[in-house]
């Protein structure tokens, strides 16, 4: 993930970007039931090249995301600031 933080004002989308050759399923805190910010939840599954937004951030809060099939490796892991 690059960058691993970033901090957005409320009503933002962020796209996630999938440089690798490999797919990622990306998702919100906590494994596996994704329940913190269910905006990031609409990224999910992305193919190698592929890009997609999240919803629009309204919430003030931290997001947490990670890789569902890879959920441990800290490499696929990030934070979402809305401030």
């Amino acid at each position: 993930m690059s960058p691993k933080s970033i901090t957005v004002s409320p009503g933002t989308r962020v796209t996630f970007v999938n440089n690798d050759t490999r797919a990622h399923d990306m998702n919100s805190d906590p494994h596996p039931a994704h329940t913190d910010c269910p905006e990031l939840n609409q990224v999910g599954f992305l193919t190698a090249g592929q890009s997609r937004q999240t919803g629009n951030l309204n919430t003030v809060r931290t997001c947490g995301y990670h890789d569902h099939n890879l959920e441990t490796n800290t490499n696929l892991q990030g934070t979402i600031i809305i401030r």
